[in-house]
């Protein structure tokens, strides 16, 4: 008894010389990440946008877009602090950031200092912030100071974090090369107590391309299959069609392509994928896009070519292909996304184009209907399967558009709505609303 009771002393003794050595290695190498976390927050996470900022946010992206946007050439950015807190808020908000995610600018002649929060959603209030500082002046402006929570980064890592351009040009990374050519295009930075401006250099093939990259990014492999086996189901309706049919209703694609899906799902597919993956082909081709913005060109080589019909709804290409392109922005980047560019869209087109369109609206509000409930989950995906299967004429997911009021002027739309958030305009939105929850594709869900 004894024996054993002086052994097992003996280990324990044994133990503490190597636990004393093993502490101060483990504190040493805890401190950094220590020092990294606080227990509050640098920036307050902020509510949703009210319908007044959201109205704001509108207002300055359709600034920014010049008056021709198909044609290059310089163009002109000046943005307050508010503004582009106002514009931070909100792309975190579209990019379900927020609200783990909190940011704050400020300005001053020739800086512009950043504050970024993130919550680390543990039990006891934990955050990373991040705080840091740009400066201009005669150079390009550049990353001059960067604090990790209570930790100064030195300037040699700092160096490292702000990769060369011409460098990030040549990578082999698209999307990475894309972004950097549309970074070299911006010029003369002001940064100013009141405001920041510069100049970019549109360039709408660049922005194509780099919009193209950025769609690819998005689609992941098994996505990719997938738009080209949907890609190939439109082939085939597309033989069937004779020579002589000038175009086809778009329910003639989408029947077929939901019927295929549901097949897919029925054996055991994951039904919101293929939903997903059927939006994105059909506004592809519906848009008379090449197969290869999607999936790449290597993906698409050998992809035998497909015969191109006009696809029209309710005997108009342009709702076809509002309505399909709505839907795969939808999918791909959210529902709040997609009805903030529609808006935006009709809004510019009110102001520099054809005017303001309730027709087009219509479109958009049912594309963006169609692939929230296409995704929204499993069971709301396969209903939407069944019931896009059996289409057989526009009128049953798209409301009747011919009284609407069409080519309303910037001036008329002022009279008669003052913005998109009054009430006025929200009624007629109501409207719009309930008459495609009317139809038989979305009626009850």
């Amino acid at each position: 008894m004894s024996s054993r009771n002086l052994r097992f002393e003996s280990r324990r003794g044994a133990g503490i010389p190597r636990f004393r050595y093993w502490l101060p290695a483990a504190c040493t190498l805890a401190a950094p990440v220590l020092l990294c976390l606080q227990f509050t927050p640098l920036v307050e996470t902020r509510p949703q946008l009210s319908r007044a900022e959201a109205v704001r946010v509108e207002g300055l992206l359709l600034d920014s877009v010049p008056q021709a946007p198909g044609v290059s050439g310089p163009h002109a950015f000046a943005w307050n602090r508010e503004e582009l807190n106002l514009l931070g808020r909100h792309l975190l908000s579209l990019s379900r950031m927020s609200p783990e995610w909190a940011a704050r600018v400020d300005l001053r002649d020739g800086a512009l200092e950043f504050e970024v929060s993130r919550s680390l959603g543990f039990v006891v209030p934990l955050y990373m912030n991040l705080r840091g500082e740009i400066t201009g002046g005669d150079d390009p402006p550049a990353l001059t100071a960067l604090r990790l929570g209570y930790m100064p980064i030195p300037p040699f890592l700092i160096d490292r974090l702000m990769p060369d351009l011409s460098d990030a040009m040549a990578s082999d990374d698209p999307l990475l090369a894309e972004a950097a050519r549309l970074l070299a295009n911006v010029e003369n930075v002001s940064l100013g107590a009141a405001e920041i401006r510069f100049n970019v250099h549109w360039d709408p093939e660049m922005l194509a391309r780099a919009g193209d990259q950025a769609r690819q990014w998005l689609i992941a492999e098994s996505d990719r299959q997938r738009i080209l086996e949907y890609y190939a189901v439109i082939g085939r309706v597309a033989d069937e069609i004779a020579d002589s049919e000038r175009a086809i209703p778009l329910g003639r694609l989408l029947a077929p392509l939901f019927l295929e899906a549901q097949g897919k799902s029925l054996q055991g597919s994951d039904p919101i994928a293929e939903n997903q993956a059927l939006l994105q082909t059909l506004a592809l081709y519906v848009n008379e896009e090449n197969i290869e913005q999607l999936v790449g060109a290597e993906a698409a080589e050998d992809m035998p070519a497909v015969k191109f019909v006009e696809v029209r709804l309710q005997r108009r290409q342009d709702l076809a292909q509002h309505l399909t392109s709505i839907a795969a922005i939808t999918v791909a980047l959210g529902p709040d996304l997609a009805l903030m560019l529609s808006t935006a869209k009709e809004s510019w087109d009110a102001r520099h184009r054809s005017g303001f369109s309730f027709s087009d609206l219509t479109a958009n509000s049912v594309g963006v209907t169609l692939a929230t409930l296409a995704t929204r989950d499993r069971e709301s995906a396969l209903e939407i399967q069944r019931r896009m299967s059996a289409v057989r004429s526009d009128s049953e997911y798209m409301p009747e558009v011919g009284d609407s009021r069409d080519g309303i002027s910037a001036d008329d739309f002022s009279e008669l709505y003052r913005d998109t958030g009054s009430v006025e305009y929200r009624q007629r939105l109501a409207e719009i609303r309930h008459l495609i929850e009317s139809t038989r594709v979305f009626a009850g869900l």
